[in-house]
């Protein structure tokens, strides 16, 4: 029993964090190897549907960046300016500033912009998804823009999100958000693997038609397809759910550039991951039919191994690590060595990583195994949370 406790433990995470990521590259050369020549010609329609000189400066869909922010004084001005000083048509660009519940000058500072495109509205802390449920009924642009304040777009972000949805079949565009990470600090390195294999696995998803996750700071989606959305959910996470449940595609720009910085500290990386987990597994059970098999078979492969499944990894960690210690400690053989290895070798270099992070020392190659062990210990936390119904309405600075 332990040996098959163990292999299928193994197997599951092997899946999570690079079988699945292969099987994606494989769908995707395997689409492109059998495209037939109908789908070939559609293709070539579509890229030049998509090129940034087919449509009129006048034909430019009408933008509205929605900012939902608390307390951001330092940024806000600043946020709004990148905005502002996009390539997109002014004319074609509305920035809406939600503040909910502010205490600092944030409000003050958005009043007094002097810019028509910009405007605020308030609200006495109904929390982030609440006030943009809210904010959003004064919202009639084509496409509503997400993101927070101190994110910065490349002055192309709006054009080539909005270029995206020159496709009728396209309901939300997923930019792609990139962390500069602290070379100093173990812990937002380590991040910085995780992230990139994170956007490398939406660019697959997207390009077989499979994706409903998006970056919350990022995202661009039709406004008709907006629904009232539960306040303790994301919108990050419900928005896609519902884009996809409508019949629409979710796609991933590659060339849709924004910047964020990770946060440093192991203890605010934590909660925040807890607190995502928590909000997204919620999110995500709350639209069940996307994860039948028997109605999205494609979707919900997608959703089970990306999200789920990855969420789940800490079970299968401990699962792996008691069977192989088990096996080692009752079985003392070679193969029972070599099978308990890996797993103490992760856990014992994420206990020297936590050791270098607490002492501020650096012990090399520590870092990786400490931050993944930091996030399965936040996903544990999270599902757990979530499964005896917490509920939590924050924002990022929170």
């Amino acid at each position: 029993m332990a040996w098959i406790a163990l292999a299928a433990s193994t197997a599951a995470l092997y899946w999570i964090y690079d079988g699945y990521g292969r099987f994606l590259r494989l769908a995707v050369a395997l689409q492109k190897m059998f495209r037939s020549r109908s789908h070939s010609k559609t293709a070539r329609r579509d890229k030049t549907a998509f090129g940034t000189d087919s449509r009129t400066e006048h034909e430019q869909p009408e933008l509205t960046v929605l900012l939902t922010v608390h307390n951001e004084e330092e940024v806000i001005s600043k946020r709004i300016h990148n905005l502002l000083e996009s390539q997109y048509p002014a004319d074609r660009l509305k920035v809406l500033i939600a503040s909910d519940g502010s205490t600092d000058g944030t409000s003050s500072i958005v009043r007094n912009f002097d810019d028509d495109r910009v405007s605020l509205f308030e609200s006495p802390g109904l929390g982030k998804t609440g006030t943009q449920n809210e904010a959003l009924k004064q919202v009639t642009s084509d496409i509503v823009v997400f993101t927070d304040a101190d994110i910065v777009f490349d002055s192309d972000f709006l054009q080539r999100i909005a270029d995206r949805f020159r496709d009728p079949n396209v309901g939300a565009v997923d930019g792609r958000l990139l962390y500069a990470a602290n070379p100093n600090d173990a812990n937002t390195t380590s991040q910085g693997f995780y992230w990139n294999y994170e956007m490398t696995v939406r660019h697959l998803e997207s390009q077989l038609g499979w994706l409903a996750v998006v970056a919350g700071a990022s995202f661009a989606v039709r406004r008709e397809l907006l629904q009232t959305m539960d306040p303790s959910i994301g919108e990050d996470c419900i928005v896609p759910l519902d884009v996809v449940q409508q019949g629409y595609l979710v796609v991933h720009e590659p060339d849709a550039k924004a910047f964020d910085e990770f946060e440093e500290g192991s203890g605010i990386t934590l909660r925040r991951r807890i607190r995502q987990t928590l909000r997204n597994w919620q999110g995500t059970w709350s639209r069940p039919a996307l994860l039948n098999p028997l109605r999205h078979p494609w979707y919900a492969l997608a959703l089970w191994s990306h999200k789920l499944m990855r969420w789940l990894s800490p079970v299968f960690l401990l699962v792996a690590l008691c069977s192989s210690t088990w096996l080692l400690i009752t079985v003392p053989t070679a193969f029972s060595f070599a099978a308990a290895a890996p797993y103490l070798a992760l856990f014992g270099m994420a206990a020297l990583g936590w050791l270098a992070a607490a002492t501020g020392r650096r012990i090399p190659y520590t870092g990786v195994a400490f931050s993944f062990v930091l996030a399965n210990t936040a996903f544990l936390v999270g599902i757990a949370r979530a499964i005896v119904g917490r509920r939590v309405h924050a924002y990022k600075n929170a």
